[in-house]
């Protein structure tokens, strides 16, 4: 008895909960008695691997503040997004897109779940242990601009970098200041073939030209975007607030 408290007191200062919890199941359980010591050990590590991963994953969906932090993939529902087709988004659930750092794009009206579906799909990458942050397309903006005034605009997009994906929501056609442009500019740049995209927005990207009032930065941030994503176009799915009846829906 005082070998195994012995082993319990070195689990709790190491911290390996998934040890000790497999521990107390192999204590408890005739099963294991018959096991090998290598077979034991094994069911030790498979439980403190899954126990670190389950903390990683706690962590990495608190720092990722998504706006439907709750959305999941196998839990849409198609009869809500009429045109939605279940294949391309369970295509898009393999996360190749991911490992080729590229990135997806939905379209469509207020109210049509882009966002939610989104979120759904940020949350795919997260349960693998990678790291996602997601933004307001205007908080982007007000963030980048902030840091460059402070002159550390370079180390900024350093951290948001770190990411694997960056969740841009609403992107908008207002036209662009001289410095916000250049700013998207260089961070966008500074992504390119590194990490991937998930945006959102109400307008077509055909639109999203416009707002830079220069035709040869929008074609440079906008290009690294357009022929390198996997559209998803909600224009015909109508608004799911509609729908339900509530004010709440998915946006």
């Amino acid at each position: 008895m005082k070998l195994r408290d012995n082993v319990i007191d070195k689990c709790v200062k190491l911290k390996l909960t998934g040890v000790m919890a497999a521990l107390e199941v192999q204590f408890s359980s005739k099963a294991f008695d018959s096991k090998s010591f290598l077979a034991r050990l094994d069911h030790l590590l498979s439980a403190e691997e899954s126990s670190t991963l389950n903390k990683r994953i706690k962590t990495l969906q608190r720092q990722a503040k998504l706006r439907w932090p709750n959305a999941v993939i196998g839990m849409i529902d198609y009869k809500l997004h009429p045109g939605l087709e279940p294949a391309k988004v369970e295509d898009l659930a393999e996360l190749h897109w991911l490992r080729n750092n590229q990135h997806v794009v939905f379209t469509g009206p207020t109210g049509s779940g882009k966002t939610h579906l989104a979120c759904a799909l940020a949350n795919k990458v997260i349960m693998t242990g990678l790291s996602v942050l997601f933004f307001r397309y205007n908080e982007l903006l007000l963030l980048l601009t902030a840091a460059d005034k402070e002159e550390r605009f370079t180390q900024y997009c350093k951290k948001l970098n770190r990411a694997s994906v960056i969740v841009i929501d609403d992107w908008g056609v207002a036209p662009l200041s001289t410095a916000q442009r250049h700013l998207l500019f260089e961070f966008i740049e500074s992504r390119d073939q590194k990490g991937s995209l998930i945006i959102t927005s109400q307008y077509p990207m055909s639109s999203w030209y416009e707002a830079f009032g220069d035709p040869t930065i929008a074609d440079s941030v906008l290009d690294r975007i357009v022929h390198n994503a996997h559209l998803i176009d909600r224009k015909l799915g109508g608004s799911i607030r509609k729908k339900l009846g509530v004010n709440g829906g998915g946006k």
